[in-house]
């Protein structure tokens, strides 16, 4: 890439799903409008290059996700961030400019730290909590107040804590009204569409869509006339979905089915990224799927649509079951009612990151380990669904530790069939998300840095 007077680089670390989809896809909306202007010396003029570093929680195809979003002009993966960090082998087609900014969206903070210092420029981090190496960076952008607070007890600087918001409420944009949607889908009028959301880590998505399906089969039995809909992530593929049903899981559930894919040339080309660069054309061993849309049909007859199109699925479904994580904050600012689960009947399978992911994959003992530190984590760890954590106390109702798709089942049919509770649920949900703006509050703090460091 060749350099233009006055142009600076922005340098991005993020590496799971959730960051990819729900922070750092809206900063790159954003700071994409403003270089727009920049030929009108209104805007900005810089690049952006986006490194993956690695992850225990990652998908794997996060890097064909981030180069497939508008304004990103190089990925670097993994093993090309891991390179550079420990050996300073520049990825291919990196060439710093003099003036840069590195900006932290997620991961290890260590690894924007060693960036920053590596290339010379400042830092900044949005973060949720996480406040290590905290003398390696200019700003902390946060999302809530008692994020600075927590902050604060771990020492960093007052002077250097911002508030910008939520940037998962920026992400959150339908491009169908939730009547479009649900014409789409065929829901008959009056009928209750039921959206699952098993994930958009394979290792998750492997035990959740078996385990939604079922739960699903059990609450037609209750509501005949439901419409049942699976949320597809752009991280998970539809040989993923194929593979889920024929896994260890659907058998350990008693679930079968098979997968209907329909395909589309005008759908998205899935390849393989893990150097830097604009994506490949797949090969056989990954092959290109172009996969929108398609069913499952379970075993028991269960016709579920499977779609793409998260944020239309979620403002037209009547209730979500869902993971927690970024799922449960959009379905709160859409105001979707919502049961948060996270079965452990198996913790031996569960990620973690850290010395508990080392020891946990330790062979022999690493599964009896997870299985005795995983449970105690969750007893500590309290709200598990964004609108909890916020509000303090339940707004929605959670199913998590040993439940069983009878269990999650019982749940979702008692809240589809009280439709006031479900309307309170959406007004407190609504109210405790807040509003939009964080990414277009943390670009600002990306002008103030840069200014700083270079006037």
């Amino acid at each position: 890439m060749a350099e233009r007077t006055g142009q600076w680089e922005l340098v991005i670390t993020v590496n799971s799903p959730g960051e990819v989809s729900g922070w750092l896809a809206p900063v790159l909306d954003r700071i994409r409008l403003i270089r727009e202007d920049a030929a009108t010396g209104a805007g900005w003029d810089c690049r952006v290059t986006v490194f993956v570093p690695p992850c225990p929680f990652a998908s794997g195809a996060e890097c064909r996700v981030i180069q497939a979003i508008p304004g990103v002009d190089l990925v670097a993966g993994p093993a090309e961030t891991s390179a550079y960090l420990l050996f300073g082998k520049k990825p291919q087609g990196f060439s710093p400019l003099p003036r840069g900014v590195v900006l932290f969206l997620g991961g290890d903070l260590a690894y924007a730290a060693i960036l920053a210092r590596r290339l010379q420029y400042p830092a900044l981090a949005y973060t949720e909590g996480v406040a290590g190496w905290s003398g390696s960076f200019a700003r902390f952008a946060v999302p809530y107040p008692y994020v600075a607070d927590k902050l604060l007890t771990k020492g960093v600087a007052k002077e250097k804590i911002r508030l910008v918001g939520n940037l998962m409420l920026d992400a959150v944009t339908p491009r169908e009204t939730k009547v479009a949607v649900r014409k789409r889908l065929g829901v008959e009028e009056g009928a209750p569409l039921l959206l699952l959301m098993p994930g958009s880590r394979p290792a998750h998505f492997e035990g959740m869509l078996p385990f939604f399906l079922r739960t699903a089969e059990l609450v037609v039995k209750e509501i005949p006339g439901i419409k049942v809909v699976l949320s597809l992530s752009p991280f998970i593929t539809g040989s993923q979905v194929a593979g889920a049903l024929r896994g260890e899981f659907a058998g350990l559930f008693g679930v079968t089915g098979e997968y209907h894919p329909e395909y589309h040339p005008a759908g998205v080309v899935a390849g393989k990224v893990d150097k830097a660069g604009k994506v490949d054309e797949a090969d056989e061993e990954d092959t290109a799927e172009v996969v929108l849309s398609g069913r499952v049909v379970t075993g028991e007859g269960l016709s579920v649509t499977v779609s793409r199109g998260r944020y239309e699925l979620m403002s037209a479904a009547d209730l979500a079951l869902t993971i927690p994580g970024t799922n449960t904050m959009e379905l709160s600012f859409l105001g979707t009612p919502m049961v948060v689960t996270l079965p452990l009947l198996y913790p031996e399978r569960i990620p973690l990151e850290g010395l508990a992911g080392i020891l946990g994959g330790l062979p022999g003992i690493g599964k009896i380990l997870k299985r005795r530190f995983i449970p105690k984590l969750l007893a500590k760890t309290g709200f598990t669904a964004w609108p909890n954590r916020l509000a303090g106390e339940y707004i929605v109702p959670e199913a998590c530790g040993e439940v069983r798709p009878e269990d999650l089942a019982g749940k979702t049919v008692a809240l589809l069939r009280d439709e006031e509770e479900r309307q309170v649920i959406a007004a407190r949900i609504k109210a405790v998300a807040g509003e939009t703006g964080a990414a277009e509050r943390l670009v600002e703090l990306i002008r103030e840095v840069l200014a700083e460091r270079y006037g």
